[in-house]
């Protein structure tokens, strides 16, 4: 698989991330490794001029791999005076509650799927490849209070939290489609996102795991079909996306100075 042209990208959202991250108080930097698996495929349109137009879904499951470089921060410390809460010292109010943003890096998504056509001779098999770079944000919401007030001090749920949020970048794709009959190809760099949701849980004051599920819009790559000629004979087109299921150790490895961090 060819390397990704996302250096300046990655450069433009690293600097986002520390700017959205610069008010913060008590802010980390922190490095995560993500291993996990992906259903990547999609909905597939193939037309071949004589025969006509079909559609069909299809997807295939392959590992996911990847990086990220961001920052970890309280949540009350990105609040305006004005939106925190009345009543409330500030050093009481959401202590618990994280933010995280970070710029990531995964690729591993290779798929390989098929559209039916109108006979199995023309089954459009597709080879399609993605990886991605995106800012992501997410909240992190520590589960303490919930359980204490269910069950009492469970010491081995404590460290537990859920987290959501989302993320924008770009996907790297490509896809070959061949029917026996007609080819094509087309390499695409196009914006995606993605929605993310799941579990986190503190091994240690710096090292966390997290587990959970993700949602990518990768895109649509479309191509024309040409026979063994060179002659076209129709075109085909896929609406990329994925389905993931990651885990992700993060560890934080340095804490940003006064001008930025602590007072």
């Amino acid at each position: 698989m060819r390397n990704a042209p996302f250096s300046k990208l990655a450069w433009i959202a690293a600097a986002a991330v520390c700017w959205t991250a610069g008010p913060a108080r008590a802010a980390d930097l922190y490095v995560a490794g993500d291993l996990g698996i992906s259903w990547f495929g999609g909905e597939g349109t193939g037309t071949i001029d004589v025969v006509g137009t079909n559609k069909g879904s299809n997807d295939d499951a392959s590992p996911v791999y990847g990086a990220a470089l961001g920052m970890v921060f309280p949540l009350n410390s990105m609040l305006p005076a004005r939106m925190r809460f009345p009543g409330i010292a500030e050093e009481k109010a959401l202590p618990d509650w994280e933010v995280r943003t970070e710029v990531e890096y995964l690729t591993g998504r290779d798929a390989e799927i098929a559209t039916p056509s109108f006979n199995t001779l023309e089954t459009y098999r597709v080879d399609a490849q993605s990886w991605t770079v995106m800012a992501k944000a997410r909240l992190d919401v520590p589960l303490r209070t919930p359980v204490r007030a269910a069950f009492g001090r469970v010491p081995v749920l404590e460290p537990m939290s859920i987290y959501f949020g989302g993320g924008g970048g770009m996907a790297f794709s490509k896809v070959n489609v061949n029917t026996g009959v007609v080819t094509g190809k087309d390499d695409i760099n196009r914006f995606a996102w993605q929605a993310l949701a799941g579990f986190g849980y503190d091994l240690t004051d710096r090292v966390k795991l997290s587990l959970g599920w993700r949602y990518l819009d990768l895109g649509s790559p479309h191509t024309r079909l040409v026979d063994s000629t060179g002659t076209d004979q129709g075109r085909y087109s896929i609406d990329l996306e994925a389905h993931e299921f990651t885990a992700s150790l993060g560890v934080r490895f340095y804490q940003l100075p006064p001008l930025l961090g602590d007072d």
